[in-house]
């Protein structure tokens, strides 16, 4: 019983999932993405970005998108995320082309204003979609869920990248094209919370404790 009495108490506590992996030795889950476990819960990683514990999101062969989710399928509540992300999406300018390696050519090439990769967050429960929040290339900060990732089972998360020309040969005017790559965002320190008991729950657990002091004292 007591226990039981500690794991009600832990159940409120939030905790971090830092998305440790065990490379090579976790699952293959896709052609070039692992599965990896932390903290009890499951996530993909792709080999060729794999640079510690974080989830790097990457369009050229990185992770796309991937479902965070409690090992044991318990709910829980995503309450932030450390997230930073780049872009590498540039749009020429809307005149034609200056002269091939010339400086005019060169600030012709990002004259334009491109859209930009992002990375969006979907709860899920039981399948359907219940809160999204979308968030831009941005240096390391910690970021905060809405209340409507509370009660989940599942979190995708998914790398939305702009259509565009992967070099920057032979463009026109207003063309959006990506320097190589277009895109990354790196995701680390998941804070959850496990979703407490509901109060009839609750009640029957208070019960059983108090008919187990009772039968104690009748005991002594």
């Amino acid at each position: 019983m007591a226990a039981l009495a500690v794991c009600i108490a832990g159940a409120a506590n939030a905790l971090t999932v830092t998305f440790d992996n065990n490379f090579p030795n976790d699952p293959q889950s896709g052609l070039t993405t692992f599965q990896g476990t932390s903290q009890g819960f499951t996530f993909d990683y792709a080999a060729v970005y794999n640079f510690g514990n974080q989830i790097n999101f990457h369009d050229d062969n990185g992770v796309l998108s991937t479902v965070v989710q409690a090992v044991n399928g318990s709910k829980f509540t995503a309450q932030s995320v450390d997230l930073s992300g780049l872009s590498r999406v540039y749009k020429t300018g809307s005149g034609p082309a200056p002269a091939l390696g010339t400086q005019a050519y060169n600030q012709w090439l990002m004259a334009g204003t491109a859209a930009v990769p992002t990375l969006t967050f979907s709860g899920l429960l039981n399948g359907a979609t219940v809160a999204t929040q979308t968030f831009g290339p941005s240096a390391l900060n910690t970021f905060g869920f809405s209340s409507g990732f509370t009660a989940i089972d599942q979190l995708l998360i998914t790398l939305n990248i702009p259509n565009a020309v992967k070099f920057p040969f032979g463009l026109g005017p207003n063309t959006v094209w990506c320097d190589q790559w277009c895109g990354e965002f790196n995701v680390d320190n998941l804070q959850v919370a496990p979703v407490p008991l509901p109060a009839s729950g609750l009640l029957l657990i208070g019960a059983v404790l108090g008919l187990f002091g009772y039968r104690r004292l009748k005991t002594t």
